[in-house]
């Protein structure tokens, strides 16, 4: 394949089986090929080029689940909201580094507007989240200038993508 083919197919246009196979893999990651194919009207050969194409070109980057975090006494969430200041390219790096690396952070988001950073914390309570907040504010503090922090009381929907 030549240069601008390969470009080409790394942003190519999803058709209506390709959406239907990413929507049927949202719903369930673990959904058998053969069904797959079923339900799409092609054989399963060509549905499983179709995944591996997806899969090589990047549109699925991965397969996971989605665990209910209260269940496995992580349930209390806080989302945060930071407005940086006096950063540099180093110390930016390493803040979004340390938060990466933080298996309570699970969501890390560079915003614009009027916030810099977009974080979700989980936690078991109250307790070790200030914890966790005083651990962080102590470590990265001189790079804040703004925190503001907002804690889910109930969710009634949570968006999947549709393709």
């Amino acid at each position: 394949m030549v240069k601008n083919e390969e470009e080409s197919e790394k942003i190519r246009h999803l058709d209506e089986k390709d959406r239907r196979i990413l929507n049927i893999l949202g719903e369930n990651a673990r959904s058998k090929l053969t069904k797959i194919a079923g339900d799409i009207g092609l054989s399963v050969d060509s549905t499983k080029k179709r995944i591996a194409k997806l899969e090589r070109i990047g549109v699925i980057r991965r397969y996971t689940i989605e665990p209910d975090p209260g269940k496995i006494g992580i349930g209390f969430a806080v989302h945060v909201y930071i407005k940086l200041k006096d950063i540099d390219k180093e110390k930016y790096e390493a803040l979004i580094d340390a938060m990466k690396k933080n298996p309570r952070v699970i969501d890390l988001m560079a915003m614009l507007g009027d916030y810099d950073l977009y974080i979700v914390f989980l936690a078991k309570d109250a307790r070790e989240f200030e914890t966790m907040k005083l651990e962080f504010r102590e470590k990265f503090g001189g790079l804040i200038g703004d925190w503001k922090e907002v804690i889910v009381s109930k969710i009634y929907k949570l968006e999947e993508y549709r393709f």
